[in-house]
């Protein structure tokens, strides 16, 4: 009789429980599966969206190939009008940016370098091209006398004191800005943070060279 009475009370209590917070749980329900639906849906459009950019990846890398400037340009803009968030336009973008920088047209590869800095940036970003297409565009604003421009798409890894080489990259923009003490700061950090004994050398050489 009495185990009757403990189960009666208990589901009397379970539902004064559910009474109470029913809008709650039902909020929560729902928020459960409409998260659960969201997450499948993007991950469906995601896996979609890079089979069709690795499709048009492969058309853009055969028409490089073909020296098919007009139809490689049609694809590479397809890849960056509507796939950029996939892993293949930013590998068309170093290439298109690298190759354009190399040919002497700076602006187009500034362009082209920027747009892969803000797709690589933030946590899930990727950090070895966001560092190289920051190095890169520095380069070109040094050689457009922007020093202050490259200081500053630098600075995010500058702060550092493991990126060795950025650290003296930086180091020869403060020399060209005659700014020799921030110079020697920056030089030092590298010297410090290269495995190599050639690159330590050359540092060594630029520290000699401050006044």
């Amino acid at each position: 009789m009495n185990e009757i009475y403990d189960n009666d009370k208990r589901f009397s209590g379970l539902q004064n429980f559910y009474t109470k917070y029913k809008t709650i749980l039902l909020i929560s329900v729902i928020s459960f599966v409409l998260a659960f639906v969201i997450s499948l849906s993007m991950n469906l459009i995601s896996k979609n969206n890079n089979e069709k950019a690795a499709l048009v990846f492969s058309e853009w890398s055969d028409f490089v190939s073909q020296d098919d400037e007009v139809n490689a340009q049609n694809s590479f803009n397809e890849l960056v009008n509507s796939y950029k968030q996939t892993g293949y336009t930013k590998i068309a973008l170093l290439e298109v940016a690298t190759g354009q920088a190399a040919d002497g047209d700076i602006d187009n590869a500034l362009i082209n370098f920027s747009l892969l800095i803000d797709l690589t940036d933030g946590y899930n970003g990727n950090k070895i091209y966001n560092k190289l297409a920051r190095v890169s565009s520095a380069r070109i604003l040094v050689s457009k006398e922007k020093f202050d421009e490259a200081l500053a798409i630098l600075e995010k890894y500058s702060s550092s004191s493991t990126n060795a080489f950025i650290h003296e990259l930086t180091g020869d923009i403060l020399v060209k800005k005659e700014q020799d003490s921030l110079a020697r700061e920056q030089y030092l950090k590298a010297e410090n943070s290269y495995s190599d004994e050639t690159s330590k050398s050359i540092v060594a050489m630029k520290l000699t060279d401050l006044k």
